[in-house]
């Protein structure tokens, strides 16, 4: 069996979706002939934890360096301090204040010491391949130094974009600049990248043309597994109502606002809808979400579930009757930005995505029970939501295709990754004969 040294900064303990991707990975690799070694740092201080994560972390008996890090993060004390949630106008000043005195993120003090930690570790064992997974691009900056230094090839993968990304409005060109020469010369010393869909392809091809041939696309997924513990659920079903769920945060631009919105009004154009239908959040309303709530009269048609644990989250989903998510980033950003909408796929329940046209749009469409609606139109979401009403009322739901949902299975997605890092690792072979 083959090493893999897995460059991950978001792992279990911590919570969240950006530790789906490289865990799911890491569960099944072995069964592909990849053992993963993960390096990471000690979580300090962080959004949200999940003991379930972090037991089906330990019952996979991976082999795991935590070193300290010398991140912000870390800064404020303890090893593992949760922090909650911070958003609205604080968190975007604090991601404005973060990007003038960080680069490339703020994160980069773990850079040093993963170094030596992964140092160590190829030294004593044999790693044959190394895989970053970003953001954050710290992670890759530590894979191109240590592939540098010890001649193993290196796989940069990009669960989001660097330069492009969603978040970065407003950067100055000098910032710009500096971020795209510095993605240019990972990916040129990349043996392998891996990306979520074409769009993100594309744009990281243009920033080097040489990386199309090194390139592959491997979405996010689901992991069957979470669906299977239902006895855990803690999903309070409104009996004769249609029930909405919405699984996960909300971030600065991605609001409820306009589905609440429009929830309101098809209410008050039909008299019996609201009494028709329940809307259930797990992830976690803040004030201002719960104000807007109060506003809109609809109290009694919402439960907030807070923050739960992944393992309960997962088979909740089996419960509702319709899903939800929104994706309101700028319309030129057409990639898959929200992990939630492959686990909800897995759960082959209703979605509902309020997404622009683009890769999430048209994965919807081929669901055939997937149904979207511009994010900034109201009354596109009013009809749509109408008629999904309407359908649910008179059960014309169409079928699910299984062998369409299986294409994201995470096993079958592993599978691929592994058959990715074997075609790297020959071809370095033949290279280094």
């Amino acid at each position: 069996m083959k090493n893999v040294l897995f460059i991950v900064y978001y792992f279990p303990p911590m919570g969240g979706s950006g530790v789906q991707r490289s865990l799911k990975f890491a569960k099944y690799l072995r069964e592909f002939g990849w053992n993963p070694v993960i390096l990471c740092p000690e979580p300090g201080a962080y959004q949200f934890f999940d003991q379930s994560l972090e037991n089906e972390l330990k019952n996979l008996n991976l082999e795991i360096h935590q070193v300290e890090a010398k991140t912000p993060f870390h800064s404020l004390g303890g090893s593992k301090k949760g922090t909650g949630l911070i958003t609205g106008i604080t968190a975007k000043v604090l991601r404005k204040i973060s990007k003038w005195i960080y680069f490339p993120d703020n994160k980069k003090g773990w850079i040093k010491p993963a170094i030596t930690e992964g140092s160590s570790i190829i030294e004593s064992k044999k790693i044959d391949l190394i895989f970053s997974s970003a953001p954050p691009f710290s992670n890759h900056l530590i894979a191109e130094r240590l592939s540098e230094q010890f001649k193993i090839p290196f796989v940069s993968d990009y669960r989001d974009l660097f330069s492009s990304n969603q978040f970065d409005v407003n950067e100055s060109d000098k910032r710009k600049r500096k971020k795209y020469k510095l993605e240019a010369e990972w990916l040129s010393k990349s043996s392998g990248v891996t990306v979520l869909d074409d769009f993100a392809k594309d744009l990281i091809t243009n920033i080097d043309p040489s990386v199309s041939g090194k390139i592959k696309v491997i979405p996010h997924g689901f992991d069957q597994d979470d669906f299977k513990e239902k006895d855990i659920s803690n999903f309070e079903y409104k009996e004769g109502k249609l029930n909405w769920l919405y699984s996960g945060l909300f971030y600065e631009s991605n609001q409820p606002d306009i589905f609440l919105n429009a929830i309101k009004k098809v209410g008050e154009k039909n008299e019996s809808f609201i009494n028709d239908i329940h809307l259930h959040f797990q992830g976690g309303l803040d004030s201002r979400i719960k104000k807007l709530i109060k506003r809109l009269e609809l109290e009694e048609s919402v439960t907030d579930y807070g923050y739960l644990p992944h393992n309960i989250s997962a088979v909740n989903l089996m419960e509702a009757d319709i899903l939800w998510m929104i994706s309101s980033f700028s319309e030129s950003l057409k990639q898959i930005k929200s992990g939630k909408l492959f686990e909800y796929i897995g759960a082959k329940k209703p979605v509902l995505g309020l997404v622009h046209e683009g890769e999430a749009s048209k994965i919807l469409e081929k669901y055939k029970i997937g149904y979207h609606a511009r994010p900034n139109n109201i009354n596109d979401v009013t009809a749509k939501v109408e008629e999904i009403y309407q359908l649910r009322k008179l059960n014309k739901y169409p079928e699910v295709s299984d062998e369409f949902v299986e294409h994201y299975n995470r096993k079958k997605l592993s599978g691929e990754l592994a058959t990715f890092f074997d075609e790297i690792t020959k071809k370095h072979e033949y290279m280094n004969a």
